[in-house]
């Protein structure tokens, strides 16, 4: 039985994110085509991309990245509706493992890979975010959340769960680029031991250890 690791790449697609648009795009389709071309990786992560602003956006559905031909364009627009987002992103995983487990994986706790430039624009997004993160919910995810920009270093303390990188002051075009390069390395090496393995040198952002009650 194959190992599968249940990857969501959840992306902020908010009006502050316009100026970047093109790079944004530009960087998921670099995300794709390093996944399609390594084989080894896209079988082993099986990745779930969705853009959110004041709506969620399922910009691709859990896939194998070798299967999908091209990554859709993200267009950048509207609030940062963490709420929405959270809610939805539990919807996917609770049927994403379940039709993993029907291809005969041996699926491993999800992973959120949580990408900002900005703080929520809704007053009560950490009741949705309690319901995604629940122990008692079998499938909660690790959330490792990248924040650059005009991201709330406190505000993501409370969201990521795994690991925390925080933007050195780079802009944003360059702080997109290295955390979706983050993003990859982590990808690769965990496909080679079949768990979950952080790489935390990332280019244009401090590691931040997460409080260890969140880890397991």
């Amino acid at each position: 039985m194959s190992l599968c690791l249940p990857t969501y790449v959840v992306i902020d697609a908010s009006s502050s994110m316009k100026p970047h648009e093109a790079v944004l795009n530009a960087t998921l389709s670099r995300l794709h085509y390093n996944l399609a071309t390594n084989p080894r990786v896209s079988e082993f992560a099986r990745v779930c991309v969705v853009a959110f602003s004041t709506d969620v956006h399922v910009v691709i559905p859990m896939s194998d990245m070798e299967q999908v031909p091209a990554m859709p364009e993200v267009i950048c627009g509207g609030r940062t509706d963490y709420g929405k987002t959270f809610d939805r992103v539990r919807e996917c995983i609770e049927q994403d493992v379940s039709s993993l487990r029907t291809q005969n994986l041996d699926v491993l706790r999800p992973t959120i890979f949580f990408l900002t430039d900005g703080s929520p624009t809704d007053a009560h997004w950490q009741d949705s975010f309690r319901k995604l993160v629940d122990r008692d919910w079998p499938r909660h995810p690790h959330v490792i959340a990248y924040g650059f920009g005009g991201a709330m270093r406190d505000v993501l303390e409370q969201v990521a769960t795994k690991a925390l990188f925080i933007a050195d002051g780079s802009d944003t075009e360059s702080a997109l680029s290295g955390a979706i390069t983050g993003l990859l390395n982590t990808l690769i090496a965990s496909s080679k031991t079949g768990q979950m393995q952080i790489a935390t040198d990332v280019r244009g952002f401090n590691y931040v250890e997460v409080a260890q009650e969140y880890v397991d």
